[in-house]
């Protein structure tokens, strides 16, 4: 079944090229509205961290958050990185 797979080209052999633009047109759109929001979410998360907190306890705040996010970069990347090999 593999074997047949590769001698007719994959899993794209029967889609035109004009498909294959479009959904990778529709992916770049959607990972840059992906990446405005997760800036936005950044922003926004750390205003209300600078609200809820008082002035001596939020670098503390802000510095766990970024580990925070550091920390679930770093998972995310090793998931990915994992599952392509």
């Amino acid at each position: 079944m593999e074997k047949d797979k590769e001698e007719r080209g994959g899993r794209f052999a029967h889609e035109d090229i004009s498909s294959r633009y479009f959904r990778f047109g529709v992916f770049i759109i959607l990972m840059l509205l992906l990446l405005v929001a997760t800036f936005q979410f950044y922003f926004f998360a750390m205003s209300a961290i600078a609200t809820l907190f008082k002035y001596e306890y939020r670098s503390l705040v802000q510095a766990g958050f970024a580990a925070c996010v550091i920390a679930i970069v770093v998972y995310l990347l090793r998931v990915a990185l994992i599952k392509e090999r």
